[in-house]
């Protein structure tokens, strides 16, 4: 059996995926959606995809099958904004920003603006989270200070108890069945 590479008529995925600029997982999504013919051919390692090389030279030269979006109808989302919603219709008037968070993207916008739409509503998250960790962690501090003086109490009773288990022992039987303290 030949090989793909001896023939020229037949190329494998890996090859259409190196001509067509894209990965090799995407060249098997496309032979799975029809968009790509190809046969399975008996390999001397097993089963393996032969595409014509007509077909991935016709690829290269069609449009893509979904075109690109506009730049200027992209509508996105911005973090930390109330709604989170960019309209392609704001900064009409120089504005970037239109102050409940949201912005529109265009190239009027500039990276430092972005940058510190996302930063913003993360530095307060933060200070938020180390107050409260604060918090926790001045808690946890008291109940370990309650804790000690609970075992401390609770060690003097244990002591207590085992005092007198041992005075009450030291005395014989007959003594502590008879003879009861007033």
């Amino acid at each position: 059996m030949t090989t793909t590479a001896q023939t020229g008529e037949q190329v494998t995925i890996a090859e259409a995926a190196k001509l067509l600029g894209v990965h090799a997982n995407t060249v098997r999504n496309r032979i799975k959606s029809g968009h790509i013919p190809a046969e399975k051919v008996l390999t001397p390692y097993g089963e393996a995809f032969a595409i014509p090389r007509a077909h991935i030279e016709e690829a290269l030269q069609s449009p893509p099958s979904r075109p690109l979006p506009n730049p200027s109808q992209v509508v996105g989302r911005v973090p930390g904004g109330s709604n989170g919603l960019v309209s392609p219709n704001d900064g009409q008037n120089g504005e970037v920003g239109r102050g409940d968070g949201t912005l529109p993207i265009s190239t009027s916008v500039t990276l430092t603006t972005i940058v510190r739409e996302i930063v913003t509503p993360l530095t307060a998250l933060t200070e938020r989270q180390a107050d409260e960790l604060a918090a926790l962690h001045a808690a946890l501090r008291d109940q370990a200070e309650e804790l000690g003086q609970e075992r401390g109490r609770r060690e003097a009773a244990e002591q207590d108890a085992e005092r007198l288990r041992r005075a009450h022992r030291s005395r014989p039987w007959w003594v502590r069945l008879f003879l009861t303290d007033p």
